[in-house]
């Protein structure tokens, strides 16, 4: 009973001193502590310090003699004078010149020939005479005319009832001997047909005596894909 008495004073007294060894070490000055046994793996590791570059100095390339020195290059401070570069002359196009006008056909040898009522032409001289604005007049009945016709020709039907008054009319639009002189050309369906015929007569009939007839007709024309119209206006 007192051995074990004994031991539990003796470690309760060797607590005691520890605990009061400790405290004194840690209150104890820096130099005078003591280090603790232990594992610490940074402690015998120190930083590596690295040196500064050392920076060389570069001594001016001296130019050999009889040679010119070239210019130091220039600094951040330095303005570089630079040349513009030259801008290429603009290049003046001249207008394209205006188209000439179409020349007009020449309506000489269609001369006025009181002697006879009319003369038969061809697709090439009937050509030259639209070209020239000459009056067409269309011999077909007006259904007909309707379906097609030369570009301009007006509706001039033989068969029907107001041709009379058609003829007169014209003729009141040219009462003068110059006028009456003036080329006109009438056509049908060609081949057979005599209506043109028969109206190129009633126009000569009242001093209309330059008339001519385009004996191949209409059909002629629209293989020659001339222009043509439609419906009942000219």
């Amino acid at each position: 009973m007192n051995a074990k008495r004994f031991l539990l004073e003796a470690a309760a007294l060797i607590a005691a001193a520890v605990l009061c060894a400790l405290v004194s070490n840690t209150l104890a000055a820096r130099e005078r502590k003591l280090a603790l046994v232990g594992y610490y793996p940074s402690a015998q590791k120190a930083p590596v310090q690295t040196a500064p570059p050392v920076v060389q100095p570069v001594a001016a390339a001296v130019p050999a003699a009889g040679t010119a020195a070239s210019p130091p290059p220039p600094t951040a401070t330095e303005t570089v004078a630079v040349r513009p570069a030259k801008t290429p002359a603009a290049t003046v196009t001249a207008p394209a010149p205006a188209p000439a006008p179409p020349k007009k056909p020449d309506l000489a040898r269609f001369a006025v020939h009181p002697d006879k009522p009319y003369v038969e032409i061809a697709y090439n001289d009937v050509k030259a005479l639209h070209d020239a604005s000459v009056l067409f007049l269309d011999a077909r009945r007006t259904s007909i005319y309707e379906q097609g016709h030369i570009a301009g020709a007006r509706p001039f039907s033989v068969w029907e009832s107001d041709i009379d008054d058609k003829v007169r009319k014209l003729y009141d639009e040219r009462p003068d001997e110059k006028q009456q002189g003036q080329a006109i050309v009438v056509y049908c369906s060609g081949g057979e047909c005599e209506d043109s015929h028969m109206l190129a007569q009633k126009l000569w009939g009242i001093q209309f005596n330059n008339v001519y007839v385009y004996k191949d007709g209409y059909p002629d024309w629209v293989a020659h894909k001339g222009d043509t119209h439609t419906g009942s206006n000219p």
